[in-house]
């Protein structure tokens, strides 16, 4: 403030304010709020440590930025997710789709997930507690019939082009409001619209056009990072009086196809009784063929056997007459040997007996006879004298030796 007391100075050569009524200003709130904290005595911003407030500012802010950085420049992906980084500078859209934590800087970048699990989106009539009933697939037959489909479609997010579908769909599960129904529905018309009404109860034919349908959706959705896993046909309606009239027809040819199945059974049973019956003949023939194959098989070898045995036996009995003729032949032998042996001594004893010394062995044999034998006798005589008589043992040979030989 200057010397008199005014709150604005004034330059060299100017007038006082007060000449000039055009040029005075009221002073402004900031100001005077500045005049009355300067009034106190208490508020001196000269004597502030001006460097040390301002290295304590710089810090403070660094903190807050790195904890700002730290509650918000880490993303964790987890496993049914798959990441996208945003560089906020560039405007580059980065996959992350390693499962885990990823550091960002926040602000230069933005970090998105996104889901990568199978997903459904039921076309359907009935869409259970929360839904809006009567999204099913409302469709024209070959034929010319209306029909309402339901249908279910089981599709995912290709990992590997997560940034495209970012771009082109946005966050979250945009890319399934964007793309799905109406190429979901299409596909529907064009493929189960070409079926008759009759072809429609037929679960092949409805499974053939819902591969066509997948096939379909797949050209088209994957180019945008979505893959069509299962298109699922469920219940289908007509009108109440065309459908009674086909309900009737269906039950008629259920009918027709439940007697001919039953002609079926019918003629395979006869069949089956038939084949049983052969193979009751031909295991009995089977039976008896073993049975007398076996037989012929023992009776052979009984045959065998008593054939065996009888030439053992021949050969046995062949063997002992062999021996016992050998046997005969040799004691024939020994006892011709002998008798002829015999013979010839008695022949050479005759000889010897025929001689002189036929005599003397007489002779001598009678000596050994009459050696043990002992005479006894009487004498009578008719002369009253006693004469004595003896008799010698080596004289009996003498004694009874007579000339000209034995008497």
């Amino acid at each position: 403030m200057s010397e008199n007391g005014s709150q604005y100075g004034s330059s060299p050569g100017q007038q006082p304010s007060g000449m000039n009524p055009q040029k005075d200003e009221k002073p402004s709130a900031w100001r005077r709020f500045a005049s009355v904290v300067s009034s106190t005595g208490i508020f001196h911003p000269d004597e502030w440590p001006v460097k040390a407030l301002l290295r304590t500012a710089v810090a403070l802010c660094v903190l807050v930025f790195a904890l700002s950085i730290m509650r918000q420049g880490f993303a964790h992906v987890r496993e049914t997710e798959v990441g996208v980084l945003a560089n906020n500078l560039t405007g580059e859209l980065i996959l992350k789709d390693r499962v885990g934590y990823h550091f960002f800087i926040p602000y230069f970048g933005n970090f998105y997930r996104l889901d990568k699990t199978i997903q459904k989106l039921n076309l359907t009539w009935d869409q259970g507690s929360g839904g809006a009933p009567g999204k099913d697939v409302k469709l024209k037959t070959a034929d010319g019939n209306n029909v309402s489909l339901d249908i279910t479609v089981n599709f995912k997010l290709m990992p590997e082009k997560a940034a495209d579908v970012l771009r082109d769909s946005g966050m979250d599960m945009r890319f399934a409001e964007t793309w799905m129904e109406p190429f979901a529905r299409h596909a529907c018309f064009s493929c189960f619209g070409r079926l008759t009404t009759e072809q429609l109860y037929d679960a092949t034919k409805r499974d053939e056009m819902a591969q066509a349908a997948s096939k379909q959706l797949n050209e088209v959705l994957n180019p945008h990072g979505i893959q069509i896993i299962a298109v699922i046909p469920g219940q289908f309606r007509f009108y109440k009086d065309y459908e009674q009239v086909i309900q009737e027809k269906k039950l008629a040819d259920q009918q027709v196809q439940e007697q001919q199945a039953q002609a079926r059974a019918d003629l395979e049973d006869q069949e089956r009784q038939l084949v049983e019956v052969r193979k009751r003949a031909e295991t009995r023939l089977i039976t008896f063929e073993g049975e007398s194959t076996n037989r012929m098989i023992q009776a052979e070898a009984e045959a065998a056997k008593t054939r065996r045995d009888a030439e053992g036996q021949s050969r046995y009995t062949k063997l002992a007459a062999d021996g016992q003729l050998y046997t005969t032949t040799q004691e024939a032998t020994g006892r011709k040997a002998t008798m002829l042996a015999e013979a010839q001594g008695m022949e050479e004893l005759r000889k010897a007996m025929a001689g002189d010394g036929g005599v003397q062995m007489v002779g001598l044999e009678y000596a050994k006879r009459l050696d043990h034998i002992r005479f006894t006798g009487t004498a009578i005589t008719k002369q009253p004298s006693v004469q004595q008589i003896s008799v010698q043992p080596g004289e009996v040979g003498a004694a009874m030796s007579f000339p000209g030989g034995p008497r």
